[in-house]
């Protein structure tokens, strides 16, 4: 499963300071700027004075981690003492749990799938990395975009098109891959395009894309900008195919995208569904880990603001697959979560 991506993706990360409030994290734009630096290998670096920087890599500013990073970093700000948080743009999930492992980042979103991957050293990781999950986020629902009139109903149909399969070094690459893969077609089987959500939204909006995968909660407005241009259509996962998937592979489970979520989608759909984690470094203090964690959780609400797959953050707090840090356990909890 390995992707031979290039190593030049640190260079296209951009960072996201929460500084202007809760509200508008999802609109805040970023500055160019270089890898992380860490003064110790929880991620975190103490710049004097007691201050506590904290770095969350998040993933393409059409998704979902970029306004939820920047969201939670603004909290963290507004709610701890002697923190600086930040949230950065990134390549997303295997990217992340590099990010995370070399402590270049504090934490990190990733999809479940990349997470047991990292762990186990396989798939796009040539060895185990020593990660912890802060806490389960929610479910990125497996949305694959297609326009009406492209001749694409299945993945099957696929073959010969031109398609995005995500970012390098993302969680929906590695989607893509075992998706395309369970239906036994390859790269070598289609125009494999390595796209952003939002590169592919644009490609799509101009005919230079046929089709596109996106892992991400829903709405995710690149797909909605998309929709506002184009008419759309999922590519449907018929009722059997979902039930292999979901069989086949663990971490998948069923998901639905309702009605109405984007312009002209009127029914219901049907799609494979992965738990995001935030990750963390075995070596993250405990103390550290439930301080983060205890902010993120008492402020929901907040976040929730910002896009609503916070909301589903306390029910799927526990359901990350890999182990919980400490820290992060020691206040579920207290909590009773």
């Amino acid at each position: 499963m390995a992707s031979g991506r290039p190593s030049h993706g640190i260079q296209r990360r951009t960072f996201l300071k929460s500084s202007a409030g809760i509200a508008t994290a999802a609109t805040i734009a970023g500055c160019s700027g270089g890898p992380a630096k860490s003064g110790g290998s929880d991620g975190s670096k103490d710049g004097g004075g007691g201050t506590q920087f904290v770095t969350i890599g998040t993933g393409g500013t059409g998704g979902v981690y970029y306004p939820l990073g920047g969201g939670m970093a603004d909290i963290m700000n507004k709610n701890l003492k002697n923190v600086e948080a930040t949230a950065e743009s990134t390549g997303a999930s295997v990217e992340n749990c590099r990010l995370v492992a070399n402590g270049e980042m504090t934490m990190a979103l990733a999809l479940g799938n990349a997470v047991l991957l990292a762990v186990n050293g396989e798939g796009d990781f040539s060895k185990a990395l020593n990660l912890k999950a802060a806490f389960g986020a929610y479910q990125n629902s497996t949305q694959v975009i297609t326009t009406k009139g492209s001749g694409i109903e299945t993945i099957p149909d696929m073959k010969g098109k031109k398609i995005s399969v995500g970012a390098p070094g993302s969680g929906t690459e590695v989607i893509a891959k075992e998706l395309l893969s369970h239906f036994n077609i390859s790269y070598k089987d289609i125009n494999a395009q390595r796209l952003s959500f939002s590169e592919t939204a644009t490609a799509m909006q101009d005919g230079q894309v046929d089709a596109g995968f996106w892992s991400v909660a829903y709405p995710a407005s690149s797909i909605q900008n998309l929709a506002s241009q184009r008419d759309i259509k999922f590519v449907k996962f018929p009722k059997k195919d979902l039930n292999k998937i979901t069989s086949k592979f663990d971490y998948y489970s069923k998901g639905t995208i309702p009605a109405g979520t984007y312009k002209g989608i009127n029914k219901d759909v049907q799609v494979p569904g992965v738990t995001n984690t935030m990750v963390v470094q075995n070596s993250m203090s405990e103390d550290l880990a439930y301080k983060l964690t205890k902010t993120v959780f008492e402020n929901l609400d907040s976040l929730a603001e910002v896009h609503q797959a916070a909301n589903q953050f306390e029910g799927t707090a526990r359901a990350a697959p890999i182990d919980l840090h400490p820290g992060s356990k020691k206040y579920f909890d207290e909590a009773g979560l």
